[in-house]
């Protein structure tokens, strides 16, 4: 997750802010993002999905990062992933097996994992029993080390990252390789554009492909697991259209993950400014989806469910409500929220009461994104969505 809203939890690097003059008004279409794809030879199913959960229009799961789970019983655990079950909520993203020198959520046995300060090395485990009985699925968050990844880290040191990501991914593999609750793996590294667009000659978007992202996907898929990343943004520092064209770029460099999983931003700040606004954040989310679009790739939204003032507190209905109607307007499959230490039994009960469901449901249509014939056949759909009681127009041409 950006830096922000992990300080609470532990120390991590502070992120740049700068200014950036919001725009405001939000008009978005999650079938826009069909037309960014115009070179896109094959038929692809516009943000539809196969597994549990797609084409909801509410939370579709969570983020774990263990700061209280890591802590609790078998049974409190397999509680907490019945009741995410009964709301629809059963992606579970793991979010790191292990955080250099400090955490260790699995029984490692690899040597540079051994001298970790917290070793609640059962999380894995106990999560994954607690899918069987649940009916969730988890994502195996694999190794993170922050240091110097906001310098950004250099050429050798993102391929030391990138073995010891392999290497932990390995014995994941073959410690839970044959459990069919495992949906994949998640990169733990948060990818933001400010770091690899020119701000030192070395850090490109290739640079980050080729020495990090692509191999560590590539040992992934080896194994037949799916790959998820969640990339962040901040507003202050981006414009949609430079936004898209990072991320078409690392697709283009050769990463080629199944699910993104972009931060909304919403609830992060740094030195007072908020990373994202629910006003706009739904141009961000579709810059990238435009790019997930064109390369294939699944477009998730993470959403932040903390408070910008306090991010130990669930935020109100009526902001979570807003960002789902952001998030599947902009042409999201799932969303999924961050994260369960935010949430607990608490805001589990809190989220069963206000029976959250968007008013913009995620579109199933199975589209070619060149094809003359959908193009024709759009301009007869609905041009807006009812979005938080307002009609956002889609189509302004």
């Amino acid at each position: 997750m950006n830096i922000s809203r992990l300080t609470s939890w532990q120390p991590l690097h502070a992120l740049l802010c700068g200014v950036f003059s919001l725009v405001a008004g939000l008009f978005v279409g999650a079938v826009q993002t069909a037309f960014a794809a115009e070179n896109v030879d094959a038929v692809q199913t516009a943000y539809a999905a196969e597994a549990p959960g797609a084409n909801s229009s509410s939370l579709n799961g969570v983020f774990d990062a263990g700061w209280t789970t890591a802590y609790q019983s078998q049974d409190s655990i397999t509680h907490m992933h019945q009741r995410l079950h009964a709301l629809g909520m059963d992606e579970v993203v793991l979010q790191y097996a292990a955080v250099e020198a400090t955490h260790l959520y699995y029984p490692s046995q690899l040597d540079f994992l051994q001298n970790t300060q917290y070793k609640n090395n059962q999380l894995f485990p106990k999560s994954i029993e607690a899918a069987k009985v649940a009916g969730t699925r988890v994502w195996l968050g694999l190794y993170y080390n922050g240091d110097n990844w906001y310098s950004p880290p250099t050429v050798a040191q993102l391929d030391t990252l990138s073995a010891r990501n392999v290497r932990v991914l390995n014995e994941l593999y073959e410690l839970y390789g044959g459990e069919s609750v495992v949906a994949g793996v998640y990169i733990p590294q948060e990818v933001a554009r400010y770091y690899w667009d020119g701000l030192r000659s070395d850090a490109t978007a290739e640079s980050l492909v080729e020495h990090f992202l692509k191999p560590v996907t590539a040992a992934a898929k080896a194994k037949g697991w799916k790959v998820m990343a969640a990339p962040f943004y901040n507003q202050n520092l981006e414009s949609p259209e430079k936004l898209q064209s990072f991320f078409e770029n690392l697709f283009a460099a050769g990463f080629k993950p199944d699910v993104i999983a972009v931060q909304d931003g919403v609830g992060a700040s740094d030195a007072g400014k908020h990373h994202a606004e629910t006003s706009n954040v739904a141009q961000y989310e579709r810059a990238v989806a435009g790019a997930c679009s064109k390369y294939g790739v699944e477009f998730w939204v993470d959403m932040e469910l903390f408070r910008t003032e306090d991010s130990h507190a669930l935020a109100d209905s009526a902001r979570i409500s807003a960002q789902l109607d952001s998030a599947y307007a902009a042409g999201a499959v799932k969303v999924v929220g961050y994260d369960l230490a935010v949430l607990g039994n608490a805001g589990l009960d809190s989220l069963e009461r206000w029976n959250l469901k968007s008013s913009v449901k995620p579109p199933t249509l199975s589209i070619k994104s060149n094809s003359r014939v959908f193009n024709k056949m759009s301009r007869k759909m609905m041009k807006y969505y009812k979005l938080n009681g307002a009609r956002i127009w889609l189509d302004r041409q």
